[in-house]
């Protein structure tokens, strides 16, 4: 067996990692990396295998960075199938639409603001993605699918966002049995909403990510009284609550959270206006599996007949009800995107709530550096958004505890749980403080010392 890692090496973003066994070529992932996408040497416009030789390509779930260049692969002449969970199918197939579409928004206007400069095309057109769509193979979770002859695959909740999954291939070498598992996106324990990630044993070679592995997150009940505390705050002064949030996964975590502390922990209800056209699209996905959530999240979710229902819950799909809510009074939570506040419409909602000191940012978002979400969350006194200043006032609340990823202590757990007995590890999706953090805790339980690859770096395990 070899592994050769293409991408998320020492960085979280570009998901994708070539796993051959035998005669046989098989993709994990195939994610976009952190990149201006219209610069010619963009890591996103080039492929360092070749698409038309792979035998399958497996998806362990639907955020850009794992699902973002499929359809750069199906162009370059990828024609098998792509293996999904039913829900992660569902959400790329909006995710890939909305991302070509802003392509080719962003290809034209880029055109008008300098026409004398060489047109460069899109990533990727719709066209493309309806072919990736053709491919998609539904697989649910703990059904072991022969995927090619001899090798087996089986999907296991990850518990990181909806329809994730770890990525579980076994085989036969020889007259070895032999287990390969990868973890995907790892989700924290005890959230609430999605169930802990599954326990797997009995793993030979091991891809773990290591998003959060120099990190301890706050746990979900101390986060369930900081936003208790940020709510009766907005109630006492009649404010209004911004939360820059991401479409996928965070934007439903925060309709979960607080119609938990409505309707569970007796906090007098207020208006919750989600505020994404995106995020409304992917929440009506939400709904279709309500099978993927825990008991505890069923019962709440379904509180008035209907899963992100609830009275309390208003989304908001025109420009104009996005409008309205600037000239609303508090108090009132305005769910928006992006997430780290760089496009979007929750840039209009910061203009118009930030110099106010009784209104609330709440970060609840990783902040890339030099984003307007990371100078919010670091507390300078002005910000820049879109043409104008404005003195930041308001109070900032950081939450980072409310991330998908599993933190220091999740994969202590989990590494825990497989057993041990491993023989072979590597880190990826990672900055690289986190994974040599990270290494120390995985190694107790593999034989082999573990392995932070560099891209383009091929192992045989």
């Amino acid at each position: 067996m070899r592994i050769t890692f293409h991408g998320a090496t020492r960085q979280v973003t570009g998901s994708a990692h070539l796993v051959e066994i035998g005669s046989r070529k098989i993709l994990l992932d195939c994610g976009l990396f952190e990149s201006d996408r219209f610069n010619p040497q963009s890591p996103n416009r080039s492929l360092d295998f070749d698409p038309a030789g792979l035998d399958a390509v497996i998806v362990s779930h639907a955020h850009n960075d794992h699902i973002g260049r499929l359809p750069v692969l199906v162009r370059n002449g990828y024609r098998g199938p792509i293996y999904t969970t039913p829900p992660t199918a569902d959400i790329l197939n909006i995710m890939l639409r909305d991302s070509a579409r802003i392509q080719r928004e962003d290809a034209r206007n880029a055109q008008l603001r300098n026409p004398d400069a060489e047109p460069l095309d899109p990533l990727f057109e719709l066209t493309d993605v309806e072919w990736v769509v053709e491919r998609l193979v539904r697989l649910p979770y703990e059904r072991p699918t022969e995927l090619l002859p001899g090798i087996t695959l089986t999907y296991h909740d990850a518990g990181h966002i909806l329809g994730s999954a770890m990525v579980q291939l076994d085989f036969k070498e020889g007259e070895a049995r032999r287990r390969f598992l990868f973890t995907g996106d790892l989700g924290r324990r005890d959230m609430g909403m999605m169930p802990n990630p599954t326990v797997v044993k009995d793993i030979d070679v091991l891809v773990s990510e290591s998003t959060y592995g120099a990190k301890e997150l706050d746990s979900y009940d101390k986060l369930l009284k900081q936003m208790h505390a940020i709510v009766l705050r907005a109630i006492r002064l009649q404010s209004k609550i911004i939360i820059p949030a991401f479409s996928l996964g965070r934007t439903q975590r925060m309709i979960y959270t607080l119609l938990e502390l409505f309707h569970q922990h007796r906090v007098k209800p207020i208006p919750v206006y989600v505020d994404s056209p995106l995020a409304t699209r992917l929440t009506e996905v939400h709904r279709e599996h309500p099978s993927s959530y825990t008991e505890e999240a069923r019962a709440l979710l379904e509180y008035e007949g209907g899963f992100f229902n609830s009275s309390d819950v208003h989304f908001c799909p025109t420009w104009d009800d996005s409008r309205r809510l600037n000239y609303l009074n508090g108090p009132l939570v305005i769910v928006a995107s992006s997430g780290m506040c760089e496009a979007g419409r929750i840039r209009h909602h910061l203009r118009h709530a930030v110099e106010d000191p009784d209104n609330a940012v709440v970060i609840v978002s990783y902040q890339a550096e030099k984003t307007l979400g990371r100078r919010i969350a670091e507390g300078v006194e002005r910000i820049q958004i879109m043409d104008r200043w404005h003195d930041l006032n308001c109070a900032v609340y950081v939450l980072d505890g409310f991330s998908g990823h599993a933190d220091r202590n999740d994969f202590a757990w989990w590494y825990e749980q497989t057993g041990g007995g491993i023989q072979s590890a590597f880190l990826v999706h990672g900055e690289p403080e986190s994974m040599e953090a990270l290494s120390p805790v995985l190694q107790p339980f593999v034989r082999d010392a573990v392995i932070i690859p560099e891209k383009g770096q091929g192992f045989e395990v």
